[in-house]
């Protein structure tokens, strides 16, 4: 309503200008034809601030919904600046969130007759817009080892078998060297944030705790894909990438430099430009080579290995025709040990000389390589 009354003062000035003009003209009819519609206004002017005033009078800024759920939360009146505004100078009484939208007014104006400056208000929107961007994790190429220590080990095989040996009945049997077993250690690394917020902004962004919620959890997110990536580089041939020239390169190496058995739980992982330049191929009759995977539309296989596509912030271009890839069986390669789960915690002393609430995070996890020969990290490239 405030919107309408103040097209109606615009309108009711230019009648007013007119009817000065009309009145020097000597045109007593167009006079009294604009007087008219100036006393319509002033009517409608008079009804619409009485309105305006009857409904803040009380402070009762909330309405519900019409068929609304009982449990459904209720929805709060958007203030207004203008009306606080307009109700401060009239001294009227001010709700909480008009008081609040008055405190955060702006100081404008220098051109007053005393240097005085103007309070004008400014309707802050609390809403977070977030920008779009992809939090995939990628603990779902490694095996999850949840753990209460901080550090441990395991044994691991080392040794392959090499089948039973021949004897002559009466002989003694060899004895075998093997089975042979190594120890892989971890240990636990905390890493964490702590950042603060405004009580006064906590107390009119409604969302904002929410979101920053999500925002640490993508923050995990990228410390856990960071070392889970660098974990599988490093675990094989001593992080030097194979080298994989195009589409017929990468099906060959699937078949002759993994075990068959790496295939059954295998996957492909590759970034954004990976991904793109294996989505580009076509074979020798002009089809794709990646095709939709029949039990899950949006995902691509290839040989019929799901293919995993993470953002390049996380899992870099090796070079500008060179895309980083990760195939086989990458569960049996690296092991994630994750202590425990996302800490939150929050503390409102910690920050009480500023006015401030402090939010921490805290997790602790390892990625180290089990199986490297699982799994292959290659150094793909188009076909020539």
């Amino acid at each position: 309503m405030t919107r309408e009354i103040v097209e109606k003062k615009t309108e009711r000035a230019s009648l007013i200008k007119a009817m000065k003009q009309a009145s020097l003209n000597g045109d007593h009819e167009k006079f009294e034809e604009l007087k008219e519609k100036v006393k319509a206004i002033n009517i409608t002017l008079d009804e619409n601030e009485f309105v305006e005033t009857e409904e803040a009078r009380y402070g009762d800024l909330e309405t519900k919904t019409p068929d609304a759920d009982p449990g459904e939360e209720k929805t709060k009146k958007k203030v207004s600046g203008f009306e606080a505004f307009r109700k401060f100078l009239r001294r009227e009484k001010l709700t909480e969130p008009e008081q609040a939208q008055i405190q955060k007014a702006l100081i404008t104006g220098d051109d007053a007759v005393s240097g005085e400056n103007y309070l004008v208000p400014a309707d802050v929107q609390t809403e977070i817009h977030e920008l779009r961007r992809t939090y995939v994790s990628a603990k779902e190429l490694v095996n999850v080892v949840p753990v209460k220590t901080l550090t441990g080990s395991f044994p691991v095989e080392t040794g392959s078998p090499s089948g039973l040996i021949a004897f002559d009945d009466g002989d003694s049997i060899t004895v075998e060297t093997n089975p042979t077993f190594g120890s892989k250690s971890w240990k636990i690394i905390f890493y964490g944030k702590l950042i603060p917020i405004s009580n006064v902004l906590l107390k009119h962004a409604k969302t904002l705790r929410s979101y920053l919620n999500k925002w640490f959890v993508r923050n995990a997110i990228i410390s856990e894909n960071t070392k889970i990536f660098a974990t599988l580089k490093a675990g094989y041939n001593s992080g030097t990438p194979k080298a994989v020239a195009g589409w017929t390169a990468l099906k060959h190496s699937l078949r002759v430099d993994l075990d068959p058995s790496c295939l059954i739980d295998g996957v492909i992982a590759t970034n954004q430009d990976g991904f793109a330049c294996l989505d580009d191929e076509v074979d020798g009759n002009g089809r794709p080579i990646l095709q939709p995977n029949p039990k899950d539309p949006t995902e691509m296989i290839f040989c019929g290995l799901p293919v995993k596509v993470y953002p390049k912030s996380v899992l870099p271009n090796i070079d500008s025709t060179h895309f980083p890839i990760f195939y086989g069986c990458t569960k049996a390669g690296a092991d994630f040990e994750e202590y425990e789960d996302l800490l939150f915690k929050t503390s409102t002393e910690y920050g009480f000389d500023k006015n401030q609430e402090y939010l921490r995070v805290i997790e602790g996890f390892d990625c180290i390589s089990t199986d490297t020969s699982a799994y292959i990290y290659g150094s793909l490239s188009a076909t020539a």
